[in-house]
């Protein structure tokens, strides 16, 4: 399992591991069962997302949320963000990130502008590039009245079918 399979959730797995019941969750997760090679199919996995927030951490020594105040936060002018952690102290990642409207709309703008800020490029347009553009598909299903794909924590929407 690689960080790409985690950022476009096809980490493998055939259902969630339930981390708010596991002590430590980075090790339920790690001991969660992988039946699918990873990389090969997408299946939402939230827990996938806490993984990335634990890489993170481990690597920067900061949580994910303090990795990105001064990178990402205080120059789009998003006050005071917060977000849930696990028992350990790390970021939670899918979920827990309480931000206003307004400063959901800024990383919007950021996005449509490929990275740039008032004239500061805080993401590299490759990465938002990248970001956006199809890594793994989810299939198409006639049950489901909304097909989309998944890339990198953004839902694309491409066709509604009734």
């Amino acid at each position: 399992m690689r960080v790409r399979d985690l950022l476009t959730m096809s980490a493998g797995h055939q259902e969630e591991a339930n981390l708010r019941e596991a002590e430590h969750w980075v090790k339920a997760f790690l001991g969660h069962p992988v039946p699918h090679k990873p990389g090969t199919g997408f299946r939402y996995n939230t827990p996938a997302t806490y993984m990335l927030s634990a890489i993170v951490q481990d690597v920067t020594g900061q949580t994910v949320l303090d990795y990105l105040t001064p990178r990402l936060f205080e120059p789009l002018g998003i006050r005071k963000p917060q977000w849930d952690a696990s028992p350990q102290g790390i970021s939670i990642g899918g979920y827990g990130l309480y931000l206003c409207t307004e400063d959901i709309a800024k990383f919007g703008q950021l996005c449509l502008r490929h990275g740039n800020w008032q004239g500061r490029q805080l993401l590299p347009a490759e990465w938002v590039e990248l970001a956006t553009s199809k890594q793994v598909s989810n299939g198409s299903n006639p049950v489901v009245s909304l097909t989309c794909r998944f890339v990198h924590y953004f839902h694309e929407t491409s066709k509604y079918t009734e």
